[in-house]
């Protein structure tokens, strides 16, 4: 059980709350404005999209970072695992956002009006994804609970990291993929989901070395798992690549010319091998680069930044939006952020006795 001095409550977050919540109020108010008067709906209808697969797999990612943990009975995060949890608050949102995305189909979904396949039905399609994404959150907070009680929860945590990976692989088919109905990866969505994985980890070690003071230990830890991450993110990106050059059917390039081809993707595509593909390898290549805070915390600014372009860098050239960042796609970006950011701050003075200790401090 935690001590009385581990469970005192910490003073509410009201300077950093309110904030948060000034940021997403001011930037879902200039994105509604842009949906029902502004010039280019459909920006900013793919714009929601492009942040709900970057901020959904983020907070529920953390999470999954958490069961991980339990999972392998690993000790090594200590008190760290808090900050994991607190994606939990990001749920009701993320529905919401999907909801949203159900709502405005119609304007930004580019098949909408040509035939296509029978599964991409609008009410069926996002239907699932609701319902996968509600079942993903619902286990969730079944693993929260035992896990905040201290009580055993392997079983609940295996159950959810199995359930990250088939609903966040059915929702980069439906929601991704499923943007050019004519194009067909099956490694997508494990492509997806593992990126996610990636995404989560390196926002949680962001959060954990700005809201605490790590020891280099685990933040040795962390920049291992983010380089192991990244390495895979990159093996998937590859095969799948990889497939299309040796097939060489349109079918397959379909994909790969836009991003590859065509400017100024090209250049995108380029920056992005360099930033979150290829560059852990290079960044977090020394021991001290993983066991200093404002290395690695810079790092992982970078690679989130990276990892929003590799989110936009999916959706855009399929859309046909163009390379375009604007007061549109920043108003979005500040609310899906500003939303999370309220919750995190939040999260911690709802629930801060939490059975995570610190072992040591080398």
């Amino acid at each position: 059980m935690p001590s009385p001095e581990k469970s005192r409550r910490p003073p509410p977050p009201w300077l950093a709350g309110g904030a948060w919540l000034l940021l997403a109020l001011a930037g879902l108010a200039y994105w509604l404005l842009v949906i029902t008067t502004g010039p280019e709906p459909e920006r900013a209808w793919g714009a929601l999209l492009v942040d709900f697969i970057f901020f959904t797999p983020l907070a529920a990612g953390m999470v999954v970072w958490s069961a991980i943990l339990a999972i392998t009975k690993a000790q090594w995060a200590g008190s760290l695992e808090r900050f994991a949890v607190s994606g939990a608050a990001f749920a009701l949102p993320s529905l919401i956002a999907l909801g949203g995305l159900w709502l405005g189909a119609g304007r930004y979904l580019p098949w909408v009006d040509v035939p296509r396949p029978l599964w991409l039905n609008i009410p069926a399609l996002y239907g699932r994804d609701v319902g996968a994404l509600a079942l993903f959150w619902g286990l969730a907070a079944w693993y929260l609970a035992r896990r905040h009680r201290g009580a055993p929860c392997a079983a609940q945590a295996t159950l959810l990291a199995l359930a990250y990976g088939l609903v966040f692989s059915l929702l980069g088919f439906d929601l991704v993929m499923a943007l050019d109905p004519h194009w067909v990866s099956t490694a997508f969505g494990a492509y997806f989901f593992v990126s996610g994985l990636y995404i989560a980890l390196t926002g949680w070690t962001l959060q954990a070395i700005l809201r605490s003071d790590p020891a280099p230990k685990r933040l040795h830890d962390l920049g291992k798992l983010i380089l192991g991450l990244s390495i895979l993110t990159t093996y998937l990106m590859f095969c799948q690549l990889l497939t299309m050059w040796f097939e060489n059917l349109p079918v397959d390039t379909r994909f790969l010319v836009p991003r590859m081809n065509e400017q100024p993707w090209t250049l995108v595509s380029l920056v992005l091998l360099g930033v979150i593909y290829l560059g852990p390898m290079v960044m977090l290549l020394t021991v001290g680069a993983k066991r200093n805070r404002w290395i690695l915390g810079g790092i992982a600014l970078i690679l989130l930044a990276g990892l929003w372009v590799e989110r936009w860098w999916l959706v855009a050239p399929t859309l046909r939006t163009g390379l375009r960042f604007g007061a549109i796609e920043a108003s979005m970006l500040a609310a899906c952020l500003g939303t999370l950011g309220l919750g995190v701050v939040w999260f911690g003075y709802w629930w801060p006795d939490w059975p995570f200790e610190d072992t040591d401090r080398t």
